[in-house]
């Protein structure tokens, strides 16, 4: 994954793998099993997509 541009963090479930560039990181990251009505899931808390400034 590495290879590919992505860069790795351990939490309690496993690895959790994001792009190196482009992601803005918080100091901690969760990844939280989640069980919805409609949908069984995971959510990962911790990343934000840094808003580009329009020219």
């Amino acid at each position: 994954m590495r290879g590919k541009g992505y860069t790795a963090d351990q939490s309690e479930l496993g690895n959790v793998y994001y792009p190196a560039e482009g992601i803005a990181r918080d100091e901690k990251v969760s990844v939280n099993y989640v069980e919805y009505p409609w949908i069984t899931c995971f959510e990962v808390e911790g990343f934000t997509i840094p808003q580009k400034e329009e020219e």
